[in-house]
């Protein structure tokens, strides 16, 4: 992403990027194999399901008479006489709609990222024309002043410059000497009263975890030295909220940080990731030329033009943004280096389009690869089921059942298991995995949609009718007379 150190991939071969792709296909047996245990582990209340299912059908079969109750009291019957050979369907369904409902999660989040919302316009500013972006300190304070007063009224950010944010990047380590990954910490420098009204994913906090992270922005407000860490990198460096860290900046060299962990970010929040006060990066910045160890000639830290990132900024509407771009792309406002101002969907879009072959892939071949492979497997197994009850078929034609009846009963119990196996498959992803954790640029969390808990069943469904409607009908047109001869 623009901006970001190349530590932290923001040149070069981008190393979140490689997390995604390792999780999505290296991860890909670990998930089938989490499916089949989790699968397991709901068969015997799949089995109860049935088991109800079928008492409650037959009674009500015995006292109305209706005849399509008697139908589908067959198709529980059916479905409990081959315990194995449904217990096998089931997994096969199960691991199929688990394993897409967590792609799906991957997939829906980063599409909604790089979509625009209207109700929540945001732009980036960044570098023009170098990777990682840094521009000058003074550029975020002309940059509020054309929002705020060279825009038309109706044009300006809603709330002035609450709207306005702008992201500084450190990387630093707990350990000058031999710097490690576990010694590392990366934050963002910005300002505190604005971080619950224009960070993605913590403007929507609820109860606790808000009023935690009041407090924690309020104290960082009255103490520049007072930082919040997320959970793992706490973990990580084995520290605790209340303790203090010295960090040895690895991209502002020479400067030194005296922390005071005041807090934690809710969880599943920009894991991996902490937030500074941007007025202790100026302190430090505007002090390196009295530092007579490092500095001996006094002169201005080379990163003092370098030391903002991103900027960031909500607007109204559309036609606001492409006004503003304008007057961002003059070269008498902003002459020092040249910027560009975009979408925030189509920054997070052109990150992520050197890896857009990587989504597709999945989109387009991993996924109905799947499904292909699932419907196969389902078609077996009533293949062989069909094969194995052409007597039972038979009988139930001489009793009075007509063809389409006899298709009613396998496609019933294809899709029934179809129905279960993907309903509860899809609960189990979202209630039990809804939160699965990928550090991937600033996504904190990849959630499962409640709109799983319709698409899991519909899917099981659709992939049963694909594999069973030739053995339906394979079924539907068999022979007594053929049948009859055979067992004589």
């Amino acid at each position: 992403m623009y901006g970001m150190p190349p530590e932290m991939g923001g040149g070069g071969f981008d190393t979140s990027m490689f997390q995604l792709a390792g999780y999505l296909f290296g991860a890909l047996v670990g998930l089938n194999f989490l499916a089949i245990v989790l699968g397991i582990l709901t068969l015997p209340a799949f089995f109860f399901i049935l088991y109800v299912s079928d008492k409650i059908a037959g009674s009500l079969a015995s006292m109305s008479g209706w005849f399509p109750l008697k139908v589908v009291v067959i198709m529980f019957r059916g479905l409990r006489r081959s315990m194995l050979r449904t217990s096998l369907t089931y997994l096969a369904l199960f691991v199929l709609t688990l394993v897409l409902c967590l792609i799906y999660a991957v997939l829906h989040m980063i599409g909604y990222a790089t979509s625009e919302k209207e109700a929540n316009f945001k732009a980036i500013v960044t570098h023009k024309t170098t990777i990682p972006s840094q521009m000058p300190a003074g550029y975020y304070d002309e940059f509020q002043r054309v929002c705020t007063e060279e825009l038309p009224p109706d044009m300006r950010p809603k709330n002035g410059k609450k709207d306005i944010m702008s992201w500084s990047f450190v990387l630093g380590t707990t350990d000058k000497v031999n710097p490690r990954k576990d010694t590392m910490v990366f934050l963002f420098a910005l300002e505190p009263d604005k971080v619950q009204t224009m960070m993605d994913g913590l403007d929507d906090l609820t109860g606790q975890e808000k009023e935690l992270l009041d407090k924690a922005c309020a104290a960082m407000e009255e103490d520049d030295r007072a930082i919040v860490m997320s959970k793992s990198r706490l973990k990580s460096l084995n520290l605790q909220v209340g303790q203090t860290i010295k960090l040895h900046s690895m991209n502002y060299a020479n400067i030194l940080f005296d922390f005071k962990i005041i807090g934690e970010l809710p969880d599943g929040k920009y894991e991996g990731v902490s937030f500074m006060n941007k007025q202790y990066l100026i302190k430090q910045l505007n002090a390196y030329p009295q530092d007579k160890v490092n500095n001996q000639k006094g002169e201005a830290h080379p990163m003092m033009d370098k030391c903002v990132n991103l900027i960031w900024v909500r607007l109204p509407t559309k036609e606001a943004f492409e006004t503003l771009s304008q007057k961002v792309n003059d070269p008498a406002k902003f002459n020092k280096v040249p910027i560009k101002l975009e979408t925030a969907s189509s920054g997070i879009g052109s990150w992520l389009g050197a890896f857009k072959d990587i989504f597709w892939g999945i989109k387009y071949i991993l996924v109905p690869a799947m499904i292909g492979i699932m419907s196969l497997v389902v078609a077996n197994a009533l293949s062989i089921s069909v094969r194995e009850r052409r007597t039972e078929m038979a009988v139930l034609k001489v009793l009075g059942f007509q063809p389409r009846h006899v298709l009613l009963i396998v496609l019933g119990e294809a899709m029934l298991v179809g129905f279960l196996g993907g309903g509860m498959s899809a609960l189990m992803a979202w209630g039990m995995l809804g939160n699965v954790k990928f550090q991937i640029m600033f996504f904190g969390a990849f959630f499962v949609p409640a709109n799983a808990l319709i698409y899991g069943p519909a899917l099981g469904m659709a992939v049963s009718f694909a594999g069973c409607i030739g053995p339906a009908l394979a079924a539907k047109n068999v022979k007594v007379a053929e049948v009859f001869a055979r067992v004589a």
